[in-house]
Parts: structure tokens; sequence; C-alpha cells
């Protein structure tokens, strides 16, 4: 593989006003996720132009509410990208050009993952599924004699929840993803969990790949430790006990 292929998947443009970084994620309108880049004498600014928020207010979100307050402001610690509440947007300053690559992916995680807040914009409808793939994941927990709690806030601001949390030897965090809004939701809870060097399992459960889309689903597997296409109570009781064996 050549690696230097990557590269082209981020194009560098500089106009009159300053220069912007072209990033290969996109919003989930489809634009792509840009970084604004400006040079203050031997310093160098980073920001997503308040990009992030104003998504995430036309998709009926209040960005001022507090839980999406706190979680914006938590990436400081996650990424060290500072949330700036007056201009809505986040951004980063770097004294020197080696930097501004490391800089520019930080802004840009983190102006996705605001928009993956765009899940709390209505609360997550209670269905069959989701109560049903829990209450097999309780069942086996009260089997083994393991405390599992249900809607556990597991980041440092309390935004993000799972379904169920089991505290097995190592932790699971369990998830019924029925949209793939909550499915991105699962996908930041690993890597929040993974940044913080928590040992934890995330396992989530899907209905159908059809109701989340293949790409998403795909990703998953890549952002999550498991996630499954829910088929039988036995499939997902097999699998939750191998896990807390462990």
């Amino acid at each position: 593989m050549n690696t230097s292929d990557f590269c082209k998947d981020f194009q560098w443009k500089t106009s009159d006003g300053g220069s912007h970084i072209i990033t290969p994620w996109r919003y989930d309108d489809g634009d792509r996720v840009v970084v604004y880049v400006t040079r203050h004498g031997r310093l160098w600014r980073l920001d997503d132009n308040g990009e992030a928020a104003l998504r995430l207010a036309g998709a009926g979100v209040d960005v001022d509410a507090d839980r999406v307050q706190a979680r914006a402001s938590s990436l400081k610690h996650l990424l060290g990208v500072e949330w700036e509440p007056d201009e809505e947007q986040f951004s980063i300053t770097v004294d020197s050009e080696e930097k501004i690559r490391q800089a520019a992916l930080a802004v840009a995680e983190a102006a996705v993952q605001m928009m993956a807040l765009a899940a709390l914009r209505t609360e997550r409808q209670s269905s069959d599924f989701r109560e049903r793939v829990i209450g097999i994941v309780e069942e086996v927990a009260s089997s083994a004699n393991i405390d599992a709690r249900r809607n556990v806030p597991v980041d440092e601001s309390g935004t993000l929840t799972v379904d169920l949390y089991l505290a097995s030897q190592r932790p699971l965090m369990f998830i019924a993803a029925t949209t793939p809004s909550r499915l991105m939701e699962a996908e930041i809870i690993w890597l929040d969990a993974t940044r913080r060097g928590e040992d934890a399992y995330v396992l989530v459960a899907i209905e159908s790949v059809r109701k989340v889309g293949l790409a998403q689903y795909t990703r998953a597997n890549y952002y999550t430790d498991k996630t499954v296409e829910f088929t039988t109570p036995t499939a997902l009781t097999d699998l939750v006990v191998r896990q807390i064996a462990h």
C-alpha cells in the first residue's frame, strides 16, 4: 500500500482571507468537514468556523443546552480542543507549522463528535427490540451474579449513556442501537473510553443492517469492540456469556 495516498484525502486551499483544509470526513448533510487556518505572527489558529454548531442547531438541537455544552467543553481534555461558547466553535492555537496537522485532525474530530449530538434532539423512543435485548443481557448478568445497571452515564460530562452497564471483571457496556445516530453515539462511547484508558468492552446490538445502513454497520465494528445484528436470543446470550467469563 502506498501510504502517501492517504494524504490525497486532505486538500489544502489558500485564499486572501487565509487557508483551509478540506478533510475526508463529512457532516450528516454530506458536506465535508473543513478546518480553517489563520496565521497570527508566530502562531497558527485552527477552527471549524462554527459549522458543527450551526448544523447541530439546524438538526433541532439547542446548542446552549447543558448536555451539549458539557460535552463540547469535555473535548478539551480528550482532544486538546478549546470550545468557545460565545462563538460556538472549536479552535486550537499552535506555535509551529509542524503542529498544524495534528491540530487539524483534532478540530475535525471535535466537529464530527459535536454533530453526533444530533441524537439528543429527541428522547430515545422505547422499542420492543431495545427492551428485548436489554432483558436478555440482564438475565445473563443475573445468572452470573453480576450487577447490571440501566442508563448509566459513561463519559466525564455525563452526556453519553449506555443502555446497560455490567460490573463484570472487565466491565461490559451494552448498547441497543435502534437508529444510525445511536450507533454513532456508541462509537463515540468506545472512542471516549479508549482515550481515557478505561478497560471496558463496548458491545452493540442492532435490529438489522438495513435500519442503520451497511456502511455505518461496517464502520461500527472498527469503532466498538463488537457490533452485531440481533438474530436469536441464544446467540446474544452466548456472546455475553463468553465476554463476561474473561
